[in-house]
């Protein structure tokens, strides 16, 4: 860096220099110098950047911002993401299910789409059937950072009108993945292992 300002300096001299035996017009001397100086100063930022590229993202429901960095996610990005996702999914009535869907479509990746869509159609149609609605209370959440997915236990409530018919332990997984900067849903699952809910995924066939 010092070298830089140093040669910057020694130019200036120079320019001066030939300006006062040539004759050069005072203008064209300051423009060549802006111009070194322009080139020093994109060799400092060159040499000082680094090269792990890290973004900051907001949340779709803003309570603070986390970070992307190449591929991987914050451990407290995937627990806001998957708290988002089993809110607006599962807490529904026959007046919203359909619209809570429309917006969780625009977080799935398009591999999973076609699968979300089915089963998405499928429970609301049960509900609105039903005349019934859906509130999931989280309990207690396990983030698996390394392969971007969450477990999420609590209770899943159905009412009837003001009736509660039924309240039911559940443990569903969300597995996310990275597309261009953003993260999306790519599959979940429920699970009857709510002490060790990756346990099955990481079993391999025999």
């Amino acid at each position: 860096m010092y070298q830089g300002v140093y040669r910057l300096m020694k130019i200036t001299k120079l320019t001066h220099q030939a300006a006062a035996a040539t004759g050069v017009a005072q203008w064209v001397i300051v423009m060549f110098t802006l111009s070194q100086a322009a080139i020093v100063v994109l060799l400092i930022v060159f040499m000082t950047r680094g090269d792990t590229h890290r973004e900051t993202l907001v949340p779709p429901v803003i309570h603070r911002s986390f970070w992307v960095e190449d591929d991987a996610v914050s451990k407290e990005y995937l627990i806001e993401m998957g708290v988002f996702v089993a809110q607006i999914y599962y807490d529904v009535t026959p007046a919203n299910v359909d619209f809570n869907h429309r917006i969780l479509k625009t977080y799935v990746d398009p591999v999973y789409y076609g699968q979300f869509e089915t089963e998405a159609a499928a429970f609301s149609t049960r509900i609105k059937a039903d005349n019934a609605s859906t509130t999931f209370s989280i309990a207690t959440v396990v983030p698996d950072e390394k392969n971007k997915r969450i477990a999420l236990t609590g209770l899943l409530n159905t009412y009837l009108g003001d009736n509660r018919t039924s309240s039911i332990n559940k443990t569903y997984i969300f597995e996310f993945g990275l597309k261009g900067g953003k993260i999306l849903l790519k599959g979940t699952r429920e699970t009857i292992n709510e002490n060790k809910p990756f346990e099955e995924i990481n079993k391999k066939p025999v």
